[in-house]
């Protein structure tokens, strides 16, 4: 059972309530009484719901729904906090300390650890904001993380490094051939801007990486990946290079 408004959802009885009366869990788990409180991100998007029930009918007070409310809205505060900490605030895409993260714990530690990562790093971004301002370069940078994520699937990561600088983390993905075409396709993809009325000069470079379960040191795999895209850069930008 969730709650999908704001208020808190107390059913004295959930045999005669209309929203409970035929859910199975009802007599199977011997509800009789439940009380909701939604839990939401600061953004107003629901979380989930945190909820407590009882064997016995109407046994929920005020006192009760005002501490599980307390407790929604310290557990926004963690969800604020968790999302401070691993994504960034602009394209809602990981940071660099969730990257760090996982590969110095899931991915690093794991023996069958294996993918490739792409460094991305947009040429012509500076132009953009100096022609048309910082409010138009952070929503450039809002799109580009929108297509990025129509490249992961949900083993994969999408990071943003810092200014326009992207990180693609692609696990198990070591097809030269898939990864080629991965790259042509992202290379596609971040050179079309038809969408905004202004012409925009702006390409990208890629630098890529594979990794296996031997050579899982991110910060290694980073700076390699970082080497490869400049030396694309060199090859008139809009281009991708392996290390």
């Amino acid at each position: 059972m969730c709650v999908s408004g704001r208020e808190p959802l107390l059913i004295e009885n959930t045999k005669e309530h209309p929203f409970t009366c035929d859910l199975p869990i009802t007599f199977e788990a011997n509800i009789g009484s439940y009380v909701g409180v939604p839990v939401f991100y600061q953004d107003g998007e629901l979380f989930g719901t945190l909820c407590a029930v009882d064997s016995k009918t109407s046994k929920f007070t005020q006192d009760n729904i005002a501490f599980l409310s307390k407790m929604s809205q310290f557990f926004s505060y963690v969800l604020e906090l968790e999302q401070q900490a691993n994504y960034d605030s602009l394209t809602n895409l990981h940071n660099r300390n969730y990257l760090y993260k996982m590969f110095d714990t899931d991915i690093g530690l794991s023996s069958s650890s294996k993918g490739t990562i792409m460094f991305m790093d947009l040429d012509g971004f500076k132009g953009v904001n100096d022609e048309h301002g910082h409010e138009f370069g952070d929503s450039v940078l809002e799109e580009v993380g929108n297509r990025i994520r129509q490249y992961l699937s949900n083993r994969d990561i999408g990071v943003r490094i810092g200014g326009d600088e992207f990180v693609l983390v692609f696990q198990d993905l070591v097809d030269k051939d898939v990864i080629e075409r991965k790259a042509k396709s992202l290379l596609e993809t971040m050179s079309d801007w038809t969408i905004y009325n202004e012409t925009l000069n702006l390409t990208t470079s890629i630098g890529i990486t594979m990794y296996s379960s031997t050579d899982v040191d991110i910060r290694s795999i980073i700076k390699k990946s970082d080497i490869a895209m400049y030396k694309a850069k060199k090859l008139g930008k809009n281009n991708y290079k392996f290390f």
